[in-house]
């Protein structure tokens, strides 16, 4: 059933009238994920961001699916980019499934005089109450240090980790813990 709903918000993010557009690609040390983010709509004070992503990791074979709605909201003043909303996550681990909704959002620093540097931070969270199937907690979060090359493009190293808690587990499982590198387009 998950997968469906899944594959029902894709179709619908294609069929929204989109605008701005990105693409997040990120190398962990044994991680791929990618991310495409489109702007629904756009407000003066911000707008309303949507995102689908996957990340896959090489070792324990786990694909975590996820779909996002976050409001953006960008302060020229402060240099600073807050986006909080919330994610649907979908996958299998050991032929159990898990799917959940976590709340957070991603926080962006860069000022002028930082000549195009900036530090970013990133944390999503679900506890029992927004897990369902077989999960029972799930925590994302991440830190980095980014450089804008051009306006449409940044490239950014970072520390992530990405664990989860299923029901019949004692402790945590890492789907993805260590530093990454990657690159943000915009087009």
């Amino acid at each position: 059933m998950p997968k469906f709903i899944i594959a029902g918000g894709l179709l619908l993010l294609l069929s929204l009238p989109l605008k701005a557009q990105g693409i997040r690609a990120s190398l962990g040390e044994d991680s791929v994920r990618f991310i495409y983010v489109t702007e629904a709509w756009g407000q003066e004070i911000g707008s309303l961001d949507v995102e689908a992503g996957v990340l896959t990791t090489g070792t324990d074979n786990i694909s975590l699916l996820h779909l996002g709605i976050l409001v953006q909201h960008e302060s020229q003043n402060a240099a600073l980019k807050l986006s909080v909303g919330g994610r649907g996550y979908y996958t299998t681990i050991n032929n159990k499934n898990a799917a959940l909704l976590a709340l957070g959002g991603d926080l962006l620093l860069s000022p002028d005089n930082w000549s195009g540097f900036g530090i970013g931070l990133s944390y999503y969270t679900a506890p029992s109450v927004t897990t369902f199937s077989d999960a029972d907690a799930f925590t994302e979060y991440s830190v980095s240090v980014g450089y804008q090359m051009t306006p449409q493009a940044n490239i950014y190293f970072g520390y992530q980790k990405v664990t989860i808690k299923m029901v019949s587990e004692t402790s945590d499982r890492n789907i993805e813990k260590g530093s990454f590198l990657g690159i943000r387009i915009d087009f």
